[in-house]
């Protein structure tokens, strides 16, 4: 899992939800409020705003107004499905296999984020068992 993920608040907008997806490259950014999971804001859930402003083919010169006028509690989803850190990498396949999910936050004691795991995450784990031997990052 990756420890410490970039975070958005609820009030924050959707143009500081795209500076971070362009930026680092993120499908998947929790949502937190006085240092507790609120929710998670995905990439699926920007490009339906976007889709829903600008059709089917969205101007690459984005209206940035438009997007710091749409905070992320309103596209977020809320209360989402969680990991502890106790729970194994079994727990998570079940997770993804059952909901077709992409990212499941981590969280321990009262919503508190500890990290979030995603299916990349799970990919690189299995290089790691299957191929040790095999340098995937200079293949």
């Amino acid at each position: 899992m990756t420890r410490k993920p970039a975070t958005v608040s609820p009030e924050d907008n959707l143009e500081t939800v795209r500076i971070l997806l362009e930026k680092h490259g993120f499908h998947h950014i929790p949502v937190v409020e006085a240092g507790k999971l609120a929710g998670i804001v995905s990439y699926t859930d920007y490009l339906r705003i976007i889709g829903e402003v600008y059709g089917a083919a969205p101007a690459r010169n984005t209206d940035e107004h438009l997007l710091s006028s749409v905070a992320v509690k309103t596209v977020m989803t809320e209360h989402p499905v969680c990991l502890a850190p106790t729970d194994t990498v079994e727990d998570a396949l079940r997770i993804f296999k059952t909901n077709h999910f992409h990212a499941i936050p981590v969280i321990e004691g009262e919503r508190r984020l500890v990290g979030i795991l995603s299916t990349h995450d799970l990919i690189k784990l299995l290089e790691r068992v299957l191929a040790p031997e095999i340098d995937f990052a200079s293949a």
